[in-house]
């Protein structure tokens, strides 16, 4: 029996539900800040760690969610722009305004908090936080979302803001490739390969957005395939099953203390030498090239095969950019109050401190999120409209 699907939705909620947990992801990767000597790097003990038994790959690995960001990104820029962009449906201004209107007034606001927050600190406890590269030029870079094009000596101010700043030249290249070529499958495969192969060899956050970013839209091309064949049932069965399958692979192996070995199979052992060589290098590519990608498509495929997946949780969609801008500068002060007043850093590997850490930031998402994100977006789209109907008088 064969089974066609109807056309996409109007939102992909489950992809939303997704982006904001790999933000809440991120913040495990950056508990390790409350462990700094200033801007000198200690590493915790993971064991004592909240919850280390189950989030301990989040600890280890949760920087990997960068790259989920860029393959989503891709992916649903090209299902929302692409093709406009290609017919000339809209504009470079336009399309540049739109993300600047969602993307800078809480990068701004959150680089001034920092910004004098760091400053402070320098003066009361002679010492950055984490991040030392708080200069006149570095702030310049920030304000101009350039502070990961390869002109920087490395991390500033809020420093989660650089995987940002390079989509801010993905959509500019994403802008680019829909107007000047043709857009094909085999297009996106190439300039996915290309960053990551040539690209990261010169600078690798450029190199990891352009080839996550582009094979995001690869995985867009291969959804809208199959959404519209006549097996489109049945390969969405068969990709749900093998990417929960993979998950759960992946969280086995990443957990574990050692890979795999034939040492105790005498006809095997010869073998392991191999093993203990592929294992490690299959597992680096495998989250980025196999795991995220085949998420998204699978999950694409069920939310159009059965309807809105995740909507009653989509908010963490919604507050995923305030979670992923707010953490660092919460992460600061919170570690300013511990220190001002002498608390003990073993407080760190309390799982009531993370707790509330979680529940103040996630309240302060929703509030920056409803107060202020999207005031200002309708506020600077409004004006941006009411501009060019002058222009045009």
């Amino acid at each position: 029996m064969t089974h066609r699907f109807p056309s996409a939705p109007d939102r992909f909620y489950s992809l939303d539900v997704l982006r904001g947990l790999a933000a809440l992801s991120v913040i495990f990767w950056h508990w390790q800040h409350f462990f700094f000597r200033g801007t000198i790097a200690a590493m915790p003990d993971i064991s004592r760690l909240p919850m280390s038994r189950w989030a301990f790959t989040f600890y280890t690995h949760g920087w990997l969610a960068v790259d989920f960001f860029f393959i989503l990104s891709g992916f649903v820029f090209y299902w929302l722009y692409s093709k406009r962009v290609a017919e000339g449906g809209i504009t470079p201004r336009a399309f540049a305004w739109l993300r600047f209107s969602r993307l800078y007034p809480l990068h701004f606001a959150t680089l001034l908090f920092v910004a004098v927050s760091q400053r402070w600190l320098l003066r009361t406890q002679g010492s950055y936080f984490v991040y030392p590269n708080n200069d006149a030029r570095h702030f310049l870079l920030n304000l101009l979302f350039a502070s990961s094009w390869g002109v920087e000596r490395g991390y500033s101010f809020n420093g989660p803001i650089w995987s940002v700043s390079v989509e801010v030249l993905l959509y500019a290249l994403f802008f680019a490739f829909c107007r000047l070529l043709p857009i094909r499958a085999l297009v996106l495969a190439l300039i996915s390969i290309t960053g990551f192969v040539l690209v990261t060899r010169y600078y690798d956050p450029v190199g990891r957005g352009v080839g996550c970013f582009f094979l995001g839209g690869l995985v867009f091309f291969a959804y809208k395939r199959v959404a519209a064949s006549a097996h489109a049932f049945s390969v969405t069965k068969w990709a749900a099953c093998l990417t929960t399958v993979a998950w759960l692979i992946t969280f086995i192996v990443a957990s574990g203390s050692s890979m795999p070995s034939f040492g105790r199979a005498p006809f095997l052992v010869r073998l392991d030498p191999y093993v203990q060589w592929a294992l490690p290098t299959v597992f680096s590519h495998w989250p980025t090239k196999i795991l995220f990608p085949a998420t998204v498509f699978s999950l694409a495929l069920i939310e159009t095969h059965r309807g809105s997946l995740g909507r009653c949780v989509s908010f963490l969609g919604d507050i995923s950019y305030a979670v992923y801008l707010l953490h660092f500068p919460l992460q600061l002060w919170f570690a300013a109050v511990v220190s001002q007043f002498g608390i003990n850093h073993t407080i760190y590997y309390s799982p009531w401190f993370m707790a509330l850490f979680f529940a103040v930031l996630i309240v302060f998402s929703l509030g920056s999120y409803r107060y202020f994100e999207a005031p200002s977006q309708r506020f600077l789209r409004r004006w941006d409209i009411i501009r060019c109907c002058r222009d045009m008088k």
